[in-house]
Order: structure tokens, then sequence, then C-alpha cells
């Protein structure tokens, strides 16, 4: 008896391990996606807003019976909006987890970091949120769904000359690669509209008071201060000194402030604040419509910006991967990187939930921001407005 039930053991490892073997590389096997986003610390909603998305997009995918009868599958890494945490996690995603392809990071250092192990191993890496102009420089493989801070940037600083007719400028930035490059961006752009940038500030991440910093911005008598914090939280700060101090400049801002919740939540503080973010036409384009929908009954909560470019990404690869898994792709679940690569720089007038997408030959997105309004605790819509 007993060497029967050994022998039923024995033939059950062997079925199961069978099984094993084919979930990954047999016909019922599934594709890996990796995803890299902040889960944990101050930039941890953007994470929350990006995975949301992602996972949106993969049910729907999956639901219509994925890549060629292939499930998609995530496999997710905290990266912290650190670049040495998101250099770890693509460590693992790539070395350990085999991943072809990675959804991430939201935060620019995070991907920069991230692109220094992914490139050499010719991963793709897609961003739905990273906005450095470093990031165009940072690999053939390396693309985002998210507009350069070189047009963002320069959309604010003409903005305040041209519409808001300011001359004096104060810029007020975290040390992050996102918020330098704004910076950088800005203050050429500025000067060189004739503006004069009158006080130039930095903080680093984790700083809370910023009195030095207020009083050298208002002892310039700016007309207008450029605040471009990494997250919500020094940004709120650093806006309400300035109020308690009396600064009586104009506010304005990146898309960071922008968040719905957050000015909802704050709509004292951020009352009249002006900033610049790619347009999503929520109620008359089709995939942000269906994006907003599914998002309310799968979480109870609205889709942003950030969530939109998650889910164009996630939609890219899916149709990337349609068009470029092979015979023996089909078989193995195997993806060629190359292939999906070359795929992506050919994208031209894709219909995405933020609009229109163009891929151009730095991984960069072709499309349009709009600047947009504090009033009431809503953002309101100012229009498009090109450098």
């Amino acid at each position: 008896m007993s060497k029967i039930v050994i022998w039923i053991v024995v033939l059950a490892v062997i079925v199961i391990g069978g099984l094993a073997i084919f979930g990954d590389g047999g016909e019922t096997g599934t594709i890996k996606l990796g995803v890299l986003l902040p889960l944990t610390g101050d930039a941890a909603q953007y994470g929350e807003s990006e995975s949301r998305a992602i996972q949106v997009a993969v049910e729907e995918i999956n639901n219509a019976g994925g890549v060629k009868g292939r499930q998609l599958e995530i496999v997710t890494e905290d990266g912290k909006c650190d670049p040495q945490a998101a250099g770890t996690a693509a460590q693992k995603l790539v070395n350990i987890d085999k991943v072809k392809i990675i959804i991430g990071g939201a935060c620019s250092g995070e991907t920069l970091a991230a692109a220094e192990i992914t490139e050499p191993a010719e991963v793709i890496l897609i961003s739905p949120s990273a906005s450095s102009p470093k990031v165009t420089e940072a690999g053939d493989f390396v693309f985002r769904t998210y507009p350069s801070d070189a047009l963002a940037g320069r959309i604010a600083a003409k903005y305040a000359y041209e519409k808001l007719n300011v001359r004096k400028a104060a810029v007020f930035t975290e040390l992050t690669d996102y918020s330098q490059g704004l910076r950088e961006v800005y203050k050429e752009a500025f000067a060189d509209l004739g503006g004069q940038i009158v006080s130039d500030e930095t903080y680093n991440t984790g700083d809370v008071d910023f009195r030095t910093q207020i009083l050298k911005i208002k002892n310039s008598r700016p007309d207008v201060v450029y605040i471009v914090p990494q997250s919500p939280t020094p940004g709120l700060a650093i806006i309400q000194q300035l109020r308690e101090n009396r600064v009586t400049a104009k506010f304005t801002t990146a898309e960071v402030l922008l968040d719905r919740q957050v000015v909802g939540e704050n709509k004292e503080t951020l009352e009249g604040v002006i900033g610049v973010e790619p347009a999503v036409d929520w109620e008359n384009n089709p995939k942000a419509k269906t994006l907003a929908e599914a998002h309310r009954a799968k979480f109870n909560s609205d889709p942003g910006i950030f969530s939109a470019n998650a889910y164009d990404a996630v939609h890219l690869i899916h149709e990337a991967l349609d068009a470029t898994l092979t015979e023996e792709g089909e078989d193995t679940g195997e993806i060629d990187a190359a292939a999906v690569r070359d795929w992506l720089y050919g994208v031209s007038n894709w219909p995405g939930a933020v609009g229109p997408l163009t891929i151009d030959e730095n991984g960069d997105p072709v499309m349009g921001e709009n600047v947009r309004k504090i009033v009431d605790g809503e953002v309101t819509d100012l229009g498009p407005y090109t450098p």
C-alpha cells in the first residue's frame, strides 16, 4: 500500500511540474510585463493612479483574448520614485523575472535609473509620466507616453510672459531630475522672451521648512513664482508658506499640483494657481471615456492624466505584441524586444486616451498641452497653448 501511495505522489509531482513548465512556455502560458512604479513614499499616489489604469487595460486585453491567445501577466516592483530603489527593481525584473518589456517608472529619476539597466539588456522601458528632457537621450529602447518638460517648461514661461504680462519671475524647485528639467527650460525660455529671473531657489526632497528661500523670493519682488515640486506634499507647503508670508505674486506650477484629488482637498491653498498639462477629453474621446467608466466601476474613483498615459502605454504594447509576435513566439511566449522597439518608432497618429499620439525618433510623444487654472476647487481649462 505504501508503494502505491509513493507512486501516486511521484506521478503528481511529474504532472504538476509539467504544468509549471508549460505555464511559462506552452500554449497556455502568459506573457509577462514588468511594472516599475512608486508604491510607497510621497509619490505613491502617482504609482497607485498608474497601477490602477494598468490593471484596467490588462483586464480589457485579457478579457478580449489577450495576445494571440496568451494572457498578459503583470509583475510589479516598487521604484519608490528613487533612483537607487528603481535600479534594484529593474535588476530584478530584467535578471530574475526575465521580462522584455517594463512599464515605468513614474518619476524621471526612477526612469533614468531603470534605463541604465534595461537599455544594455535590450528591454523595452516605456514610462507613462517621466518628463525630464534627459529621458530623450536614455536609449533606443526607452519610450514614454508623456511629453518632455522641454515643451511644458516653454509653455509655462511663454504663458506667463505673454498672457499674464509678467516680467520678473522667481523659480522654486525640488532637487530631482523632473523638477530641475523644468527649471532649466523655464528659465531659458523666460529670459529669451525678455523676462528676468529675479530669484532661483531649490530645496531637498524631504524638506518641510522653506522660510529661508521664501524670504529671498519675497525680497526679490517677483511678478510670478514658478513652483515645481516632485510630489504634491512639499508643493502645498510652499504655496501655503508663500501666502502666509504675504507674497502677492501670481503662482504657476506643473502638472503635479493639478491632480484632481489634491485640488479638491486643498482648494483654498491652490486657489488661482495656474499649471500646464496634456489635455484629456474624458467625455468625447472613446478610449478616455472607456477608461473613466471602467475605473469608476472597479475603483469607485475618477482616473487622472497619468492614468490615461499609463492606459495608453499598455494598449500600445498590446498592439505592438500583436504585430510582432512570431509563430515561434506564439508557441513559447518569447517577445522580440527589437521588433517591438521598431514598431513603436513607427507609431503615428495612434488614437490614445490622451488623444492622437505620434512617437518621434527619440521615443518621445508628439502631443499638445493645455493651460489650466484652479478655481473654487476645480481645474478649469484655459485652452491649448504652444511654445
